[in-house]
């Protein structure tokens, strides 16, 4: 029989991302949830990754939602399932479709002792490439330099060759956050990510998808661009084709208007991601970047708070100018304070 190319890689990674990144004692009840569209290899290699540092895992299995967040609740086992949570000194997310705001979600974070890393949709491939092929404290540390450069920064605009135009102020008391440095219990995402709030009132202009979206589920990779024309932090208008008619479809199917809010924003510098329809690997493409609309997580410290869904959507070949100074140009990273670490951490040395 042949053996599987990637089975030696995996179990390093999943033992890399147990061990490196979320640092499980023993003795610590770790929860591994993975819904029917997951790929349960990952699922599997990580609850042996946590049994082997002492951890005691369990892996929670149950039919894919056909929705997201506080959407998906009538589809899940919603009672066991938030016990379980609110149980778990460590929680990892790698079902297709994310409970990330979600009751359970909302239940587990309460209890203020679960450290949660929200990895939707992991793939055996993308573990490899986003988590074991990657120098993560170089990637930690250029994460901290471009989270610094963007916290200074008051006035920000970002364009891209698709025909996104849009202005924003940054509020410097909130956070700008650097993915996957996990200390203590909270909310945590992949590494190769920096997001942020900005003030919302003051987010105008056009954005333009033109990489993917994600959800709803009828979308993924884009055949052709979607535009949020954005007055005052609000979608007023979504122009494009097909598939911007679905995009807008969906976000009125919720009758809220907090879904046609802007909620937050991030840059992707994760090397080993690609453009995969993906949305957690999307987002975090090197020199892409993401907006999300819908709810807002407590950590941005912004004004929106929940709402009924959530959505992400990627912008390529981004030019990012914070206070007349680039960072981004043409989706690659520019600033003078990052040149060296970018060298260090593309291996270009």
């Amino acid at each position: 029989m042949c053996p599987d190319l990637l089975s030696l890689e995996l179990r390093r990674a999943a033992y890399k991302l147990v061990k490196e990144v979320l640092k499980i004692e023993d003795g610590e009840n770790v929860v591994i949830t993975i819904d029917t569209a997951g790929d349960w290899r990952v699922a599997e290699a990580v609850a042996e990754a946590a049994y082997a540092v002492g951890g005691k895992p369990l892996v929670a299995w149950y039919a894919a939602p056909t929705a997201v967040g506080k959407a998906a609740d009538p589809y899940l086992p919603l009672r066991p399932l938030t016990e379980v949570l609110k149980a778990s000194d460590v929680w990892i997310e790698l079902n297709k479709s994310w409970l990330l705001y979600s009751t359970a979600y909302e239940e587990a974070m309460k209890t203020g002792k679960t450290r949660y890393i929200c990895l939707v949709g992991m793939t055996t491939d993308m573990m490899v490439r986003t988590v074991g092929m990657v120098n993560v404290p170089a990637l930690y540390q250029f994460q901290r330099k471009l989270a610094e450069i963007t916290q200074r920064a008051k006035r920000i605009t970002i364009t891209s060759p698709a025909g996104m135009n849009v202005e924003f102020d940054n509020d410097p008391e909130r956070p700008v956050l650097v993915e996957g440095e996990i200390s203590g219990p909270g909310e945590y995402m992949l590494f190769g990510q920096v997001d942020w709030a900005p003030i919302e009132e003051s987010i105008n202009g056009d954005i333009v998808f033109d990489g993917s979206v994600y959800p709803p589920q009828d979308l993924g990779l884009l055949d052709e661009p979607i535009t949020l024309h954005v007055e005052n932090g609000v979608v007023k208008e979504i122009t494009g084709r097909r598939e911007a008619k679905i995009f807008e479809s969906w976000l009125k199917s919720f009758n809220d208007e907090n879904m046609f809010r802007v909620a937050h924003l991030s840059y992707g510098c994760n090397p080993g991601a690609r453009l995969t329809g993906n949305i957690l690997e999307d987002e975090r493409v090197w020199g892409v970047v993401e907006w999300g609309l819908g709810s807002q997580s407590s950590t941005f410290r912004g004004k929106l708070g929940l709402a009924s869904s959530h959505t992400d959507g990627i912008c390529l070949s981004p030019t990012l100018i914070a206070d007349g100074e680039k960072i981004l140009q043409n989706g690659e990273y520019v600033h003078p304070e990052l040149r060296e670490l970018t060298d260090k951490l593309l291996r270009r040395r």
